[in-house]
């Protein structure tokens, strides 16, 4: 009897190719567009055109920061690189920018590389973390408070302190936020921003700072997943696990997960953030109207 591979038996199953584009590519670099497992890791380059659209927003979005009063060293960025609108996202990647000491701005993220199990911290520029998404989102900036900002900037700016310490390797695209087991990108976000918000002398750990998160009314979004896309998930989605969810959830796939919007509302309705504002795409070159 022939095998059939598993892109084969995902078409059997009735998945839509897209379910597997979004679920690879939700957590991972801006330009990463993966059809399958197989050629996650092969090296994309976005044509010449959208790398000029990539750097010329990059630009605009540098002079947006530096015109941030000096006390301000860290933001919150949001892009859309994915399409999550079916879910009522806007927002699918959080990231963190931060004023170096030589004035200029890099990016630090949780990315999901290669869609493995795992994920790492990396430092970028602000087109890397931009990336293809300047063809369909603006970029969202969040200003945290100022009493935040210099507990932020160094938790952020400390290689081995709590910031890297609140990083869980173990990597699930839809983790649920209020288990320690794995963790996405919006969720190292959040988890920082209250750690700094709890004001605690000794570090503190994930369990306590998803309890205080919890106690203090933190609503994660709510996407729901057909069967078959649960099905494809477990069999052939190496970076999605649904193990860390209640049984209510896994049995109704209606799971609770960490997005950028949720993120943001939450930041935003806390009193943790003074500004919030969007850096607009540039659609001239596309004839698109906003």
């Amino acid at each position: 009897m022939q095998r059939m591979s598993g892109v084969q038996l995902l078409r059997k199953l009735g998945v839509r190719v897209w379910v597997l584009i979004w679920m690879l590519g939700m957590g991972a670099g801006a330009g990463a567009a993966h059809s399958s497992a197989r050629d996650a890791c092969m090296p994309r380059y976005p044509p010449a055109a959208t790398m000029e659209r990539m750097f010329d927003m990059s630009l605009r979005l540098g002079d947006e920061l530096n015109a941030l009063a000096p006390a301000i060293r860290v933001v919150v960025l949001g892009r859309g690189g994915q399409d999550l609108s079916r879910f009522g996202v806007r927002y699918s990647h959080l990231a963190f920018a931060v004023r170096g000491s030589d004035g200029d701005w890099f990016v630090i993220h949780e990315l999901n590389r290669c869609a493995t199990h795992y994920s790492g911290l990396y430092q970028e520029g602000l087109a890397n973390f931009i990336g293809e998404s300047v063809l369909r989102a603006d970029v969202l900036v969040a200003v945290p408070r100022a009493s935040l900002q210099p507990a932020l900037a160094g938790m952020l700016l400390d290689h081995g302190g709590t910031a890297r310490s609140l990083h869980e390797p173990r990597y699930s695209l839809i983790a649920y936020p209020f288990s320690p087991e794995y963790q996405n990108s919006n969720q190292w976000v959040l988890e920082v921003v209250a750690a700094v918000a709890m004001r605690e002398s000794a570090p503190v750990g994930r369990p306590q700072v998803q309890a205080w998160l919890h106690e203090r009314g933190y609503a994660p979004s709510v996407m729901h997943l057909k069967w078959r896309e649960r099905t494809a998930a477990r069999l052939f989605v190496k970076n999605a696990a649904v193990t860390d969810h209640p049984m209510t959830e896994r049995w109704s796939g209606d799971y609770s997960v960490s997005t950028g919007d949720s993120v943001i509302e939450y930041l935003r309705r806390q009193g943790m953030l003074e500004r919030v504002y969007a850096v607009e795409r540039d659609n001239s070159s596309t004839g698109e109207k906003k």
